[in-house]
């Protein structure tokens, strides 16, 4: 971890691109137009990086969500719903409210119940344990400006996609990333197990959390690259984003389920509205 603590000591200033971030010292959000002063930081920064993990084998890396992060999902989700409840929900619903909010909201006085049973084939078919899951992701579509800025990306870094999909996903994911244009080649993918699920499709209530296979996976990411970026649309993440020290934790806005000060009080060191403001950084 000593390299990204020396690391930090190069952040001085706000990053570009960023619509809200928090000043030390302060609790209110303050807007930044600082970009010429942290285009020229920030290279100080990659340069730094690049040195030391040229000294320790480690190439500099970003690590990347992909789900409502790269691809918007909610189409997908929509129709889960409609296999599992036999209804449309409505898109605005999906987008936000939770599992448990939807299906309490929509679900028939018949199937309420069943609640539990109705929760594990969620996930099952949202995991493409079901074959219906596969057909489903046809429905998903690529955030605009997102596949350029990572091809960008990844003539200087290496990508690291860190995804809650589990690895029974693999090949379905890959081939998804490739349609959509995003990095392929000398990138490295990171995901759940099957088993990880168990907690929320209700098997095994005291079981390990979501949260807690993403540190697992977070811990041997850090441990093997050195990683100076991580972008993601879950503020719950950014807890563990900020404890492995990542340098630059950049939370995607998703402005009908979150506000920014939901990123930023948890770690999020700028929060922005879309890919394009990541454009030439």
């Amino acid at each position: 971890m000593s390299l990204i603590i020396n690391v930090l000591s190069f952040m001085v200033v706000t990053p570009p691109a960023v619509i809200v971030s928090r000043e030390k010292g302060q609790n209110s959000l303050n807007l930044s137009s600082n970009y010429l002063i942290w285009n020229n930081q920030e290279k100080i920064l990659i340069q730094h990086l690049q040195k030391e993990s040229n000294g320790i084998s480690k190439m500099t890396s970003i690590i990347v969500d992909i789900d409502d992060t790269l691809i918007e999902t909610g189409r997908r989700l929509q129709a889960v719903w409609h296999e599992l409840l036999g209804r449309t929900i409505p898109l605005e619903a999906v987008k936000t409210s939770n599992l448990e909010q939807i299906f309490m909201k929509f679900a028939s006085a018949e199937q309420k119940p069943q609640a539990r049973e109705f929760q594990k084939r969620f996930w099952n078919i949202l995991l493409c344990l079901e074959e219906v899951g596969v057909e489903s992701l046809k429905l998903h579509e690529p955030l605009p400006f997102a596949a350029k800025v990572l091809q960008e990306w990844s003539r200087r870094f290496r990508i690291v996609y860190l995804t809650g999909r589990t690895e029974n996903m693999r090949s379905l994911t890959l081939d998804e990333l490739k349609k959509f244009s995003f990095p392929a080649e000398n990138t490295k993918l990171f995901m759940f197990s099957p088993k990880d699920f168990a907690r929320a499709k209700g098997e095994n209530p005291s079981g390990p959390t979501l949260v807690d296979a993403r540190s697992n996976l977070l811990s041997h990411i850090c441990e093997n690259y050195s990683v100076m970026r991580a972008i993601d649309d879950y503020p719950g993440y950014f807890p563990l984003y900020k404890q492995f020290e990542i340098p630059d934790r950049i939370g995607l806005l998703r402005p009908k389920k979150y506000t920014p000060q939901h990123y930023l009080d948890r770690g999020a060191t700028r929060v922005i509205e879309g890919w394009k403001d990541l454009q030439n950084t």
